[in-house]
C-alpha cells in the first residue's frame, strides 16, 4: 500500500492548531464507544496522555518516508503497549475512534480522499505496532 505522504502531511498540518481538540475528541470518543478501554488508562494522567498521542502522530507523519525508522519505532511502541494491557482487538476500536476524531476535528476539511489516506496510514501504524506486540507475546519455536 502506497500512502499519499504529501496528502497526509498536508492534512496533519491543518489539524496541528487543533491538536488539543483532536486528542480530547479521540479519548472522549474511545471511552464513549468502548468504555471497557478506560481500564487501560487507570494510571494515566490525561493531559500528558493527550500530548503523547499528538507527539506520536507527529513523529509518524514526519517519518513516513523513513520506513526503517518508522518500523522500529512503531514495533517498539506496540511492544510497550502490551505491558499496558492493549490487546490486538483494541486496535480496530482505536482506529475507528481516531478516524472519527480526525473527521470531527477537521470539520469541512475532511473529505473522502483525506479519510482514505488516514485510514491507510492507521492500518500501516496498527500493523507495525501489532508486529512489535507479537514479537514479545509469541514464544519462539
Amino acid at each position: 500500500m502506497a500512502i499519499d505522504v504529501a496528502k497526509l502531511q498536508q492534512s496533519f498540518r491543518k489539524l496541528t492548531p487543533k491538536a488539543d481538540v483532536l486528542a480530547i475528541n479521540f479519548y472522549d470518543t474511545l471511552f464513549d464507544r468502548y468504555p471497557e478501554t478506560l481500564t487501560l488508562f487507570s494510571n494515566t494522567r490525561f493531559p500528558e496522555q493527550r500530548e503523547k498521542l499528538i507527539r506520536s502522530l507527529a513523529l509518524v507523519i514526519r517519518n513516513l518516508e523513513r520506513p526503517e525508522f518508522l518500523s522500529a519505532y512503531l514495533q517498539g511502541l506496540g511492544a510497550i503497549h502490551v505491558a499496558y494491557g492493549v490487546k490486538p482487538e483494541h486496535y480496530e476500536a482505536m482506529g475507528e475512534c481516531l478516524l472519527s476524531a480526525l473527521a470531527a476535528t477537521a470539520g469541512r476539511l475532511w473529505d473522502a480522499e483525506t479519510e482514505r489516506v488516514w485510514r491507510e496510514a492507521y492500518q500501516m501504524i496498527a500493523d507495525m505496532m501489532l508486529a512489535g506486540a507479537d514479537r514479545i507475546t509469541t514464544p519462539p519455536p
